[in-house]
């Protein structure tokens, strides 16, 4: 894997985790470029590795662990290697014990630092207490996303004392990013050729009340953006938002009618015990208004099985209150005890079997009501963005094509057209209606033709599954 020589002032990084993490990687890798670093997409030649961990749950720190002992086995001599993130964060010591080869613990937010000890190649901790990281960078970041879309992070750390949660521990409290900084941004990033951005932070529905802000005034100011066609809001949460507010947040031209809200359980008892705000009734009354005024929402949750105390009825409410929204998307993990959580010690907790058994139903389930959803826009059309173009092997499109072809469909003749895709391998181009967040959801493909990376067309949806669509291209945008 390695070159004779890799370069000591050219920089390869891999990221774990959520879209907050990849908003941090691109501003490290800014910090970079504009220390005057090199960056690459390979490892070979690269003579500075960073990974960017998540250790949100205990699942997250394995494949964590699983990355830092691949790259200490392949590093060598002639590189340094640093890790920084959420697991670095808490865990910066017994990660320098288990690999002598890790030169820098970075934790979160210290990218300067970072930056500063690689260039020296200096080896040691470069981790500060949460509430004092500074993440530098957000508005001259290296976007690892397509150039037409980009994560955009409002804040940092949450105030929430959800019991099974250690965001706050990892990450401290809530620090909303100035509106001015973020418009900023934003207005840069329009520039630069993005047409959709996705708000993303740990709690977005408490952006700004730190500094006598408020969302529904951001998102004000990020809608009049000349450049700009979709803003999507991503972890707003029911109990936190009423109904009205969130309304008000759609009715800019720009929001588009998706919402991603988690949820967690719809048990009153166990979201009592988990801290979660609201109850499966105002969250159900939330969710009806907004389909009320907006009849084609499409709404994304997230749902935690497992939960110690999680009884049969509990999961039965759970499946019942599903099918009574009916999610257009959803999310499921499984509960994990995180040290330094309340949860972590109550009684009753469920064996591991079942909860994956309970995942695997309320899944099944999802597939059904998701199905439903699509089947409803069978020979309707839409905008699509297109995110990639290539043959369907080389950019991850050859399962997703071959479960269309068994999908539901509508027109006969697409149908054939599919089919002559699959044999051939001819180029597909993968994009999104406003269905489908990016690295989130679902994908629309459609023949490749001329389309390229970044354009804007009109397609009609020829064929669904439960969570992907083809399209048949009726005009340009």
């Amino acid at each position: 894997m390695s070159p004779d020589v890799p370069d000591p002032r050219r920089v390869f990084c891999t990221t774990l985790g959520c879209d907050k993490n990849i908003v941090d990687s691109e501003a490290l890798l800014g910090r970079f470029h504009a220390a005057g670093f090199d960056l690459s997409l390979t490892p070979e030649d690269a003579g500075i590795w960073i990974l960017n961990t998540c250790g949100f749950i205990a699942a997250a720190r394995a494949d964590s662990d699983d990355a830092l002992a691949q790259m200490a086995r392949q590093k060598g001599s002639d590189r340094v290697l640093a890790v920084f993130g959420c697991w670095a964060q808490e865990h910066g010591a017994a990660i320098r014990e288990r690999y002598p080869q890790v030169d820098l613990v970075g934790g979160v937010g210290q990218f300067d630092e970072l930056i500063a000890a690689c260039g020296s190649l200096a080896h040691g901790d470069v981790a500060v207490a949460p509430e004092t990281a500074r993440y530098p960078g957000m508005e001259q970041r290296v976007l690892l996303t397509p150039g037409h879309v980009a994560f955009v992070k409002i804040g940092e750390g949450c105030d929430c004392a959800c019991t099974f949660c250690r965001i706050p521990m990892i990450r401290g409290g809530l620090r909303s990013r100035s509106a001015d900084e973020i418009v900023r941004e934003v207005r840069g990033l329009a520039e630069e050729g993005v047409t959709e951005i996705q708000l993303v932070s740990q709690n977005t529905s408490h952006w700004g009340r730190d500094l006598g802000d408020d969302l529904l005034s951001l998102v004000g100011r990020l809608d009049g953006i000349d450049g700009l066609r979709r803003i999507r809001l991503l972890y707003l949460y029911a109990g936190l938002t009423s109904a009205e507010q969130a309304l008000r947040l759609l009715d800019h031209e720009k929001v588009v009618p998706y919402l991603d809200a988690p949820i967690q359980h719809a048990s009153r008892r166990l979201l009592a015990a988990m801290k979660r705000p609201g109850n499966s009734e105002v969250t159900a009354g939330f969710f009806a208004a907004l389909r009320e005024r907006h009849p084609e929402i499409v709404l994304r949750t997230t749902v935690l099985l497992g939960f110690p105390g999680e009884t049969e009825q509990d999961v039965e409410e759970l499946a019942e209150f599903l099918a009574r929204v009916q999610f257009d998307h959803l999310g499921a993990y499984r509960y994990s005890p995180e040290e330094g959580t309340s949860a972590a010690r109550l009684p009753g907790r469920v064996p591991d079997e079942e909860i994956a058994d309970r995942e695997a139903r309320i899944l099944d389930l999802q597939a059904e009501i998701s199905l439903d959803r699509q089947r409803a826009r069978l020979g309707k059309q839409f905008e699509i963005l297109v995110d990639r173009v290539g043959a369907p092997h080389d950019i991850d499109a050859a399962e997703v094509l071959a479960a269309l072809a068994d999908g539901v469909w509508s027109e006969k003749p697409e149908r054939a057209t599919l089919a002559d895709v699959l044999d051939s391998g001819d180029p597909v181009a993968v994009g999104r209606s406003y269905h489908f967040g990016f690295d989130l959801d679902g994908v629309v493909l459609l023949p490749a033709g001329e389309l390229a990376a970044g354009q804007w067309i009109r397609a009609d949806f020829a064929a669904v599954t439960p969570f992907d669509a083809w399209a048949r291209i009726t005009g340009r945008v």
